[in-house]
């Protein structure tokens, strides 16, 4: 019941410019936010040129998930308040709630900048017709990486080293990033690369033309009404208003953008010898006993726009030069691994239910750790937390950090003989350990300041500094009397040694970038990248003698110097964002010979939590006076309950009511969903409810579905028929050779409906019967890479696939019907990448043996 009311804990701060929305047991989470975002206000608005007034930001805990985004067409902002912590890369983060805080609030007043004639329109029709959210991913995400990197030297993606050291990886590669590539971001390393190639690419327009050149853009831009028509056709509008901006067009710039990277980057070189050659994301890295440990993720396309996820925990033999692995995941990572006793422990990423969110129905992120067995693979999951850190101790127990619940620092627990207890708590967020028979290292930071690393005694439940800086370090290895860690001086990833006795540090790389490094056969081993991601790297060990890094503090800001007037409020606040954001009266002719017309009204609005959405149609024909009006109504106010509504005028009424009984990201069963969906139609004479649920098993190359629905209507609850109906569909995917089988089957009886139901397989048209099997069979596979395409107009081919199948269908009186045959599907964009279409023509033979030739085409919008 609790669960059913959330809503009635809803309260916000206010200030002028923002309304952070929050559920009473955060009020610390919403005050950060709103320091940060009046501290930082006025920079942003600076480097984009405009201003937001009471702008939404609602607060949502989702676990260990770090993310925050910004919805421009109902104009408001999400943050989610877990801190980023162990990635594939050092986290140049000194405080989440500043960097993510500006990032969203620099979305929201570059993609809401507009005036004019432009301007009009969105005040009067909506923020849709806003011509800065017609912009490409690498100009939408590129300003924010740029506003995140502009508040500290130590802060924001642009200052960590990672983004500088892949630019570098490019040009050593001998390709530098086109605006093609950067415009439709193919399925390649790195993910999110509109991030990467638009932050480079901001800070070089910053640097070559002046910063001050970004709002005088974004208000030229924003002030062209035709912008939609920019997005197929970039010469209309984004190239017009950079010529009278910067003097070039924007191909232009970026030829110098490459150029300039190409003497920048000219020296850029990796170190070592590359011992793999499989890119793309590795994590961590142990050694032991001759082999090094570490998990590896990659993407597996498998159709159009549609990828499959792998992880993997590798060992790499050193004798042999070889990998294997020993663990496939069904989802990445949390934390680094560690090897104890012929064991290696890693922590998995599983959800539950209890989270204070709208975004994922309640449910949030945590950790399950694991205990494998090196020797026999044996595989346990010892226990589930909200594991932010751990490390095995001597004898075997467990030590980890978990997240303070409200509030800044962690809580430090022992899990040992299958009962965890808490120790102590700090004001550090802990987001390493290591350990051996002397030492436990951890790697923390206080708030606005970068991982450090200490000594924990135990005892005495205390840390001790032992490498402070304002840059980053991290990925430790204990050694016997000294440990290994990864730090980014200068922007650089390098590899040190730090002698725990003499207090030395000691440089075991220069230059390319190296982390996670460890020794095996008096060689160094690391992670080294190349243009394609990451792989195993191996040196000699050359020490060379770190001085002590030389760089200025971060300063921190001063939240009393604010002097804001804050001001209480609840649920009318968001009761007020219900405003439809959407609305667009229209005229159009209904007879070719523009003899009669229809006018009418479309709104589309929702609340700022998401918790309601709703959106309606109304239209009235001139000659008949006829009234068309459609509304829609999605609520998440009863989470994790999930409804929605249809109205039809005189027609029908629909509704669905969900409920996620059951989530896991682990191997089996990992989803129950029971739903009942319901309409009264064909004029409101009929009345169906149909209860059913989702059943979903998961492992790491297959997935299992399952939907069960019975329809029914009783003429004693106003249906004019009484009828009874079965439905059943299961779904199989398994991964190939490189691709994916796919078998899917389908079964209902539905013997009392007035109308058949009907179907279709390939090869034939539509199929009406009121009982029938369908099964259907087919593998898919990458047939090549394109990777081509045009700025002007906006259009990119990414990939080409093959398929073949076979489809099988029984209907009633003993008619079956079947056909086999291969398919064509190409990957096409536009829009920026935005609006996705897969075009496919096939080829089936059926039963009759008759050749059919299909065409077909389905489009995607990545939301």
């Amino acid at each position: 019941m609790v669960a059913l009311c959330t809503w009635f804990n809803w309260q916000t701060l206010k200030t002028d410019d923002f309304t952070v929305i929050y559920t009473e047991d955060y009020y610390w989470e919403a005050l950060h936010a709103l320091h940060n975002l009046e501290y930082y206000k006025n920079d942003v608005q600076h480097v984009i040129g405009s201003r937001q007034r009471s702008l939404p930001v609602v607060i949502e805990d989702v676990g260990a998930l770090s993310n925050g985004f910004a919805n421009p067409v109902f104009m408001n902002v999400h943050i989610f308040t877990h801190a980023p912590g162990y990635a594939y890369r050092l986290e140049g983060i000194e405080s989440w709630y500043r960097v993510v805080t500006v990032h969203e609030y620099a979305h929201i007043l570059h993609m809401s900048r507009s005036r004019g004639a432009a301007k009009m329109l969105t005040d009067v029709f909506g923020s849709i017709f806003a011509p800065n959210i017609y912009s490409p991913g690498w100009i939408t995400e590129g300003i924010t990486v740029y506003s995140e990197s502009k508040n500290s030297p130590y802060e924001g993606r642009l200052n960590d080293g990672f983004f500088d050291s892949y630019i570098g990886a490019r040009v050593h590669g001998g390709v530098v990033p086109s605006i093609i590539e950067a415009t439709n971001t193919p399925v390649d390393f790195p993910s999110g690369a509109y991030y990467l190639y638009g932050g480079e690419f901001f800070r070089f327009l910053a640097g070559r033309y002046g910063e001050e050149k970004f709002a005088e853009f974004f208000d030229r831009y924003g002030s062209y009404f035709w912008a939609p028509m920019s997005a197929v056709f970039p010469f209309t509008g984004l190239d017009i208003a950079a010529r009278q901006t910067f003097g070039k067009s924007f191909p232009a710039l970026f030829r110098e953008w490459q150029q300039d990277e190409q003497v920048r980057q000219q020296n850029w070189a990796p170190q070592g010898t590359k011992l793999t050659d499989k890119g793309w994301y590795l994590f961590s890295l142990e050694q032991e006993n001759g082999k090094l440990y570490y998990a590896r993720y990659q993407p597996l396309k498998v159709d159009g726009f549609t990828e499959r996820s792998l992880a993997h925990i590798i060992e790499f033999d050193l004798e042999r030069a070889s990998e294997s692995i020993i663990a496939s995941l069904n989802s990445a990572i949390c934390a680094p691994l560690r090897i104890s006793n012929g064991r290696i422990y890693y922590a998995t990423y599983e959800v539950s239910s209890g989270y204070a969110n709208v975004y994922y129905s309640g449910f949030g992120f945590l950790a399950n750790l694991h205990e494998r067995d090196l020797t026999t693979g044996a595989d346990r999951t010892l226990f589930t937390d909200d594991i932010r850190g751990f490390c095995i101790l001597p004898g075997g127990s467990i030590l980890y950090s978990k997240d303070k619940l409200h509030g800044y620092g962690s809580e430090v627990w022992l899990f040992d003989h299958n009962r965890n207890t808490k120790l102590f708590e700090t004001d550090l967020l802990i987001g390493e350990l290591d350990a051996n028979d002397k030492y436990v290292i951890a790697v923390g930071r206080h708030d606005f300041e970068n991982w450090d690393i200490y000594l924990l005694d135990r005892q005495k439940q205390s840390f001790t500094p032992v490498i402070v800086t304002p840059w980053i370090e991290g990925s430790v290895n204990l050694l016997d009397g000294s440990f290994l860690y990864t730090a980014n001086y200068d922007g650089v990833y390098g590899i040190y040694q730090y002698d725990i006795l003499t207090g030395i540090s000691y440089r075991l790389t220069s230059g390319g970038y190296a982390d996670h490094g460890v020794f095996a056969d008096s060689m160094l081993y690391f992670k080294g990248m190349s243009k394609t991601g990451f792989d195993v790297y191996r040196t000699g060990f050359i020490p060379e003698e770190q001085h002590t890094v030389q760089a200025l503090p971060s300063s921190k800001p001063d939240f009393n110097d604010l002097e804001l007037n804050i001001h209480e409020g609840g649920y009318f606040d968001i009761f007020k964002t219900l405003i439809p954001s959407v609305r667009i009266p229209f005229i159009l002719p209904t007879r070719s010979d523009f003899s009669a017309w229809a006018y009418g009204l479309m709104l589309l609005g929702g609340d700022a939590t998401n918790e309601n959405l709703y959106g309606g149609f109304v239209a009235r024909e001139t000659s008949s006076g006829d009234l068309t009006m459609n509304l829609l109504w999605q609520s998440r106010f009863f989470s994790p309950l999930d409804l929605s509504f249809f109205y039809d005028y005189r027609n029908s009424f629909q509704y669905s009511i969900s409920f996620p009984a059951f989530r896991s990201l682990e191997c089996g069963f990992s989803n129950l969903t029971l739903f009942l969906d319901g309409r009264v139609f064909e004029g409101f004479s009929r009345v169906e409810f149909a209860p059913g649920c989702f059943l979903g098993l998961q492992y790491p190359h297959t997935r299992i579905s399952a939907t069960i629905a019975l329809p029914f209507e009783r003429q004693a609850w106003g249906s004019n028929i009484h009828r009874s109906a079965q439905e059943i569909s299961i779904g199989l995917g398994q991964l190939l050779a490189g691709g994916e089988l796919r078998i899917s089957g389908q079964a209902y009886v539905d013997r009392h409906d007035p109308e058949a139901p009907d179907f279709s397989i390939r090869g034939y048209g539509d199929i009406a019967s009121r009982r029938a099997l369908v099964l259907t069979s087919e593998y898919v596979h990458r047939l090549c890479k394109l990777r081509m395409g045009l700025w002007n107009p906006n259009i990119y081919f990414e990939d080409l696939y093959w398929a073949v199948f076979a489809d099988y269908a029984a209907v009633e009186d003993g008619v079956d019907y079947y056909s086999v045959g291969c398919e064509l599907k190409l990957e096409a964009k536009t829009g920026f990448g935005f609006l996705q279409i897969a075009p496919k023509v096939g080829m089936a033979v059926t039963k009759e043996k008759e050749f059919k030739i299909f065409f077909g085409i389905s489009p995607f919008i990545p939301i």
